[in-house]
């Protein structure tokens, strides 16, 4: 279990992050999820001991990460995938390094290249890695303890869609083995075809934390409508309670009505109908318009 609990940091006279609670469940994929400099960084820094709170707390399994006995076995984390690789050094003997620093069997080194799926480029060098092969790599270190908890931030960044996909398969096959996976993420998109729970952030405070199946069942729907007679349809509409709003084009968009009834409302009127088809919030609009709304 992660549990963040009234965290605040503070750089100066900035505040980073803000009375920031929320938890990431074992079993789970949990989205962390802000606009750029809403303190996910920081306060994912400060859940991994590399920086200190100003107040509250940021704890797994209840303790601070500085306290935890043999963290390598209990916390895997990739922060800043892209670096802290010599770039002379094959995959397998970066990880091996690895390995003898943290008193891991150098064995680990053969098992996580496998495991990610790297095993056939274990004897090539880091440095002709693509950014993609790095975020893997990165991964794979983070995987050497055979941790419960993984903190990932940006594990996107860089790959091409066949490895999105299988990102998304790993993590996924990763909870289901009982850990707590925590992943910041601007690939909304991804997001949504990955996560069970969504914590949102924007000037350092918690905008929400749900499921994604609650967050996406409070999206907006509605219709997309388009005809010639708009200027007359709209008032129609509103009369009847549907809220309108009118676009160029005779284009509407029309929430608190059917499609039958817009459909049905057009014939009795002998109004042209060009356009009819249902419009659904997907993730990145409701991401967007939650932190637009503490802008």
């Amino acid at each position: 279990m992660i549990a963040v609990e009234g965290l605040v940091k503070h750089f100066g006279a900035a505040t980073a992050v803000d009375g920031l609670s929320f938890t990431a469940s074992p079993g789970r994929v949990t989205a962390f999820l802000g606009p750029n400099g809403a303190g996910k960084t920081t306060t994912l820094r400060v859940l991994l001991g590399l920086a200190r709170a100003d107040g509250g707390a940021a704890t797994i399994d209840g303790v601070p990460y500085v306290t935890l006995t043999d963290p390598v076995r209990r916390v895997g984390a990739v922060l800043e995938a892209a670096s802290g690789f010599h770039p002379g050094r094959t995959a397998r003997e970066h990880l091996r390094v690895l390995c003898d620093a943290t008193g891991l069997p150098v064995s680990r080194a053969d098992e996580v290249l496998v495991q990610l799926g790297l095993d056939n480029v274990g004897g090539r060098r880091v440095g002709g890695f693509s950014l993609g092969m790095r975020q893997r790599l990165a991964l794979a270190a983070a995987l050497l303890g055979d941790p419960g908890v993984l903190v990932l931030d940006e594990p996107a960044n860089g790959l091409d869609p066949a490895g999105i996909r299988w990102l998304r398969d790993t993590l996924r096959a990763l909870a289901a083995q009982g850990r707590t996976v925590l992943v910041s993420s601007h690939v909304l998109s991804e997001v949504a075809q990955t996560v069970d729970d969504v914590v949102i952030i924007a000037r350092g405070r918690l905008v929400r934390d749900a499921s994604l199946d609650d967050l996406l069942a409070e999206a907006h729907r509605g219709l997309r409508v388009r005809s010639p007679e708009a200027a007359l349809l709209a008032p129609a509409l509103r009369a009847e309670g549907a809220r309108v709003t009118e676009e160029p084009d005779g284009l509407l968009h029309v929430e608190d009505a059917t499609a039958a009834r817009v459909g049905d409302l057009c014939r009795e009127r002998g109004w042209a109908l060009h356009e009819l088809a249902p419009v659904e919030e997907r993730l990145e609009d409701v991401f967007l318009r939650l932190v637009e709304e503490v802008a």
